[in-house]
């Protein structure tokens, strides 16, 4: 009897360490999956390169149009969309509506971030929006956080003609 006594609190520890030893937050599984910046790249490639390169599940596709979800956290994802047109992707766009809002905002710290570390530098913050562009404006980036609060998280990816 005291054996099990002993076993259970055992038992228990393990179960939480098991439990709470997830991934990584959901920046870091969303950028296990493909980081930000990557996605950039991503624009004028064709619809056979992507559906090459994509990870992720195939939920929607059309002549023009791809779209992929991610499962992240416990009972969170997020998608990632693609538009082409004859020139290949014109348009990447990345949402999720996660549970809790600390989730939204650890992915919009995250790309924020990122972004600084890369090419595309510091945004310019309006209205809860973050936009970049690339020096010869040919890329936008941005991240709409208005709704961060509620645990949504869009973020649009535009080649510029």
């Amino acid at each position: 009897m005291k054996r099990l006594f002993t076993q259970i609190p055992t038992l228990f520890i393990l179960l939480i360490l098991v439990s709470c030893g997830g991934k990584g937050t959901h920046y870091k599984q969303f950028s296990d999956d493909k980081t930000f910046t990557n996605r950039i790249s991503d624009l004028n490639k064709s619809i056979d390169q992507i559906r090459v390169e994509e990870k992720g599940n195939l939920i929607k596709e059309d002549l023009y149009y791809l779209e992929y979800v991610y499962e992240v956290g416990q009972s969170d994802s997020y998608v990632v969309s693609y538009r082409f047109d004859e020139k290949g992707c014109y348009e990447v766009g990345l949402y999720s509506y996660f549970v809790e809002e600390v989730n939204a905002q650890n992915l919009v710290d995250g790309v924020k971030a990122e972004m600084k570390d890369s090419t595309y530098g510091s945004p310019i913050e309006d209205n809860n929006l973050c936009r970049w562009k690339n020096s010869d404006e040919s890329i936008s980036v941005e991240i709409d956080y208005s709704k961060t609060k509620r645990g949504e998280f869009i973020a649009t990816i535009f080649a510029n003609e």
